[in-house]
């Protein structure tokens, strides 16, 4: 067990999913921002978390199976377990996830705090409504909430 811990440390499949983790949660804070801005539909995501949940799945079996290399991608078991290959150093990689989680972070607030939109908002605890069908009146309807 304790190998194959030290595999994935190695193949930085922890830091592809660290990375990919972090970007879907920015990505989703971006889309349930934005999506009600279009009057987009719910499934839409619904969609998008499906496909992100199908790319962290994805991106896990592309980051044990391959490494980057100044020469390209290269199978892993082309490469030596001995040969050193380049990585991005600690500090730029913790710099990307802080920023990126300061963004998503930012967008989660900014999605609670910000005004109603005036079809959410409503003046008062009741209201009543006239009803019309084919444009003849039918009657009213009173709504409390």
């Amino acid at each position: 067990m304790r190998s194959f811990f030290s595999e994935l440390r190695r193949r930085n499949v922890y830091k592809v999913a660290l990375t990919y983790a972090v970007v879907s949660w920015l990505l989703i804070e971006v889309a349930s921002v934005l999506l009600p801005t279009f009057d987009a539909p719910a499934w839409v995501m619904t969609a998008i978390v499906v496909f992100l949940a199908l790319g962290f799945i994805f991106a896990l079996i592309v980051s044990w199976s391959f490494e980057m290399t100044p020469e390209g991608m290269k199978r892993t078991a082309e490469i030596s377990p001995g040969e050193v290959l380049p990585y991005w150093s600690k500090r730029k990689f913790t710099a990307f996830i802080i920023g990126v989680a300061v963004i998503a972070f930012g967008l989660l607030t900014y999605q609670l705090l910000r005004p109603k939109s005036a079809f959410q908002q409503v003046s008062g605890k009741k209201r009543t409504d006239k009803i019309f069908i084919q444009g003849n009146p039918a009657g009213t309807q009173t709504v409390e909430h």
